[in-house]
C-alpha cells in the first residue's frame, strides 16, 4: 500500500474569529455589553432591581388612602365617645331643673319643723316630719346631696359667702355657721349653701 499523503494545515478563515486567543487572555470584559447591562439596571441599588413608576405611585396613593381612613376612623370614635357622654350627661342631669324648683318646698317644711310652736298636736308633728323624710329620700334617690359646711374651708365653686364673723377661734376662711343648705346633684352642684366665715379680729390701734 502506498503512503497516505500528508494532509495540508487547514488555515483558518480570516473572518473567524482567533477563539484559542480569546480563550488564552482572561479577565476581558466586553465594555459595550457591561455598558448596556448598567443602563437597563438604571440607579437602582445593587442586587435591587428598579422599582416602574407607575407601581410606586400607586402604593404611595394606598398609603395616603390608608392615613385617611386611619384619621377618619379616630374623628368617628371620638364622636362616638362624645355623643355617648352628652347622651349620659342628658340622662343623669334631666331632672336638674325640676330638682332645683323643689328645693325651696323642702326648705319650707324643714323651718315649719324647727319653728313648731309650743304645744302643737304631737301626731300633727310627726305626720309633717315624716313627710318631710319622704320627700328627702325621693331627692336623694334622683342623685340629690347635701354640700358640707361647718367646719370645712369656704370653697368658692361650692359656698356662697354673705356674712362673715370676726373671731380669733377659727383659721380665717374657716366657714363657721350654715345659713341655708347646699346641695349637689351627681356632681354639679345644684345650688351653693349660703354660710358666715371666720375672719381675724381687726388690731386695735
Amino acid at each position: 500500500m502506498g503512503k497516505k499523503q500528508d494532509m495540508p494545515p487547514k488555515h483558518q478563515s480570516p473572518d473567524q474569529p482567533e477563539l484559542a486567543a480569546e480563550k488564552g487572555r482572561p479577565g476581558v470584559v466586553d465594555s459595550r455589553a457591561s455598558s448596556a447591562v448598567d443602563a437597563e439596571r438604571g440607579s437602582a441599588p445593587e442586587g435591587q432591581l428598579p422599582v416602574d413608576p407607575e407601581l410606586q405611585a400607586a402604593r404611595d396613593e394606598a398609603q395616603a388612602t390608608f392615613a385617611r381612613y386611619q384619621r377618619l376612623a379616630a374623628d368617628f370614635d371620638n364622636y362616638k365617645r362624645r355623643t355617648r357622654q352628652e347622651l349620659g350627661d342628658r340622662t343623669q342631669y334631666a331632672n336638674e331643673e325640676l330638682l332645683r324648683k323643689l328645693l325651696p318646698i323642702l326648705d319650707n317644711l324643714r323651718r315649719a319643723l324647727d319653728h313648731a310652736p309650743e304645744g302643737v298636736d304631737p301626731n300633727w308633728f310627726e305626720g309633717i316630719k315624716m313627710v318631710t323624710r319622704q320627700f328627702e329620700d325621693t331627692l336623694r334617690a334622683q342623685g340629690l346631696s347635701t354640700i358640707s359646711a361647718v367646719g370645712e374651708k369656704f370653697d368658692p365653686s361650692q359656698h356662697e359667702a354673705i356674712a362673715r364673723e370676726e373671731t380669733d377661734e377659727q383659721e380665717e376662711g374657716t366657714i363657721v355657721e350654715e345659713m341655708q343648705p347646699g346641695y349637689r346633684l351627681h356632681e354639679r352642684v345644684l345650688r351653693p349653701t349660703l354660710v358666715k366665715v371666720a375672719h381675724p379680729r381687726a388690731l386695735k390701734s
